[in-house]
């Protein structure tokens, strides 16, 4: 009989650690989650800026066809422009809408099995919109130089 005790007691503390496992688990992934968005956040000042310097650059543009001043050259030159700042207004929207859609709050009441899916999940949302974010804003920068 004593040896049963001792067992149940042993598996009792063992789901008890596990379940502190899960805890941690649910809050280290919310900190990550957390940290790619405070990594991408201020990036979306640079979009901002980049976004006005193309549209400057393509109505500098649209100001010398106006002129009769046209070539091949510019015409692709003004397509790129246009394609980056569309690049880059969907990375800012990806931001405002992982934003809008984040719910940490609710998902650490959930079970910590749940918990962990849900910042699982929502650590592959921020890393594709840091990943277009970076792309977005590089392809931009160097377009600009």
């Amino acid at each position: 009989m004593k040896h049963f005790m001792l067992t149940i007691a042993f598996l009792i503390a063992l789901c008890g650690c596990d379940k502190e496992a899960k805890k941690d688990k649910v809050s280290d992934l919310e900190a990550e989650v957390l940290t790619i968005h405070d990594e991408v956040m201020p990036q979306m000042d640079a979009i901002m800026t980049l976004k006005s310097k193309l549209s400057k650059k393509i109505q500098s543009m649209d100001s010398l066809q106006n002129e009769g001043i046209s070539s091949n050259t510019l015409a692709e030159q003004r397509i790129k422009a246009a394609d980056l700042n569309q690049k880059l207004n969907e990375s800012d929207k990806l931001m405002m809408t992982w934003m809008h859609e984040y719910r940490g709050d609710s998902a650490k009441k959930l079970k910590p099995e749940e918990a962990i899916s849900y910042f699982e999940k929502e650590k592959e949302k921020i890393l594709l919109v840091k990943q277009t974010t970076i792309k977005s804003i590089q392809e931009a920068q160097t377009f600009l130089e």
